[in-house]
């Protein structure tokens, strides 16, 4: 088991100082755009209220991105946090896209990928949070199920294909 994020969503107030102290701390910049944790807002409900869905990297003990990394520039290091050496970076984007909880980011500016690295073990979004919604605690490694997924995607894909060629045939 290692320390990762664990994050219960149902808490979340959707305050979202976590995008800010993990920009702040991670670039020197209060930009959300530049944060390794995002919220998304969703309005449900008959009194349409919202529903806040903090996200990040969950270190995927078989990380796709580190997988299609084709300079290494992703790795794991010793605490098995996987991490992104911005300098051997090529911008190619691969691992933005492999990504299957869209906790891979891409720094347009930088032409850099980015991604959480757990702020070198004292995470800020961690410390920020004022509901307790993120903790870093002892987990079971995360498996994303590379396979599961895949086939998954392909099937939704397979289904979209099959609608569109009946509704331009019917």
């Amino acid at each position: 088991m290692t320390k990762q994020l664990s994050i219960r969503a149902e808490r979340c107030i959707g305050c979202r100082s976590c995008e800010l102290a993990c920009s702040l701390k991670n670039e020197g910049i209060l930009n959300p755009s530049k944060s390794r944790i995002n919220v998304i807002t969703f309005f449900d409900g008959r009194y349409n209220l919202p529903f806040n869905i903090p996200f990040t990297c969950r270190q995927c003990k078989d990380a796709l991105c580190l997988k299609v990394c084709s300079v290494n520039a992703i790795f794991q290091d010793n605490n098995k946090t996987i991490r992104v050496m911005e300098e051997e970076c090529i911008g190619c984007g691969r691992c933005v896209k492999v990504c299957p909880f869209g906790a891979m980011f891409f720094d347009k500016d930088k032409k850099k990928a980015f991604k959480c690295e757990l702020c070198g073990g004292r995470p800020a979004c961690v410390e920020i949070c004022p509901v307790g919604v993120i903790l870093f605690k002892e987990m079971k490694r995360f498996i994303s199920k590379e396979t599961v997924l895949l086939i998954e995607g392909y099937s939704i894909l397979s289904n979209l294909k099959r609608k569109v060629l009946e509704r331009k045939n019917g």
